[in-house]
């Protein structure tokens, strides 16, 4: 992200407080993104992280514990808890939740949906690729977390990767 020109930081700062809230709201306006970020950040109380990650946590449970008929419909719905999890790291920040979230995911997809993965055909092949992309990408978040913390995830990581 491009940072501003310090003569134009200044400039800015100089401004009269009611202008800069008028230039503040009209930046805020057109970027939900921001506005849910400011939203989390300003209103929502210190339990708000731990309440996200819960219900992200059940939306993922009740997704793999449920009856499909085949991989491909096992499939589309993981694929739609996906973005979800991007969303809540993109407006909390929070990469220990997605790592945690990932790993639920994938866990409780081998736990709950083992017979649709048991053999690799044309049919469930898409399915497994799906879960070793995730698998590779809650170990590349993991890296990115201090090394303490790598600790907690080892009970999940070797009931994923066996």
């Amino acid at each position: 992200m491009p940072s501003l020109e310090k003569d134009l930081k200044k400039a800015i700062l100089a401004l009269p407080t009611s202008r800069k809230d008028r230039l503040l709201f009209q930046l805020l306006t057109p970027n939900p993104l921001l506005q849910e970020q400011l939203k989390f950040e300003l209103l929502e109380g210190e339990d708000a992280l731990e309440n996200r990650r819960a219900a992200l946590a059940t939306l993922i449970l009740q997704q793999t514990d449920g009856f499909y008929y085949n991989a491909l419909d096992l499939l589309i719905a993981l694929r739609q808890l996906c973005p979800q999890l991007a969303h809540h790291t993109k407006v909390t920040g929070d990469l220990y939740g997605e790592v945690q979230l990932l790993l639920l995911l994938l866990k409780s997809t081998l736990a709950h949906q083992r017979d649709l993965l048991q053999e690799l055909n044309g049919k469930n092949e898409a399915l497994a690729q799906f879960l070793a992309k995730r698998a590779e990408e809650a170990l590349q978040k993991l890296q990115k977390l201090h090394e303490d913390l790598h600790v907690e995830f080892s009970d999940d990581l070797t009931q994923v990767l066996p």
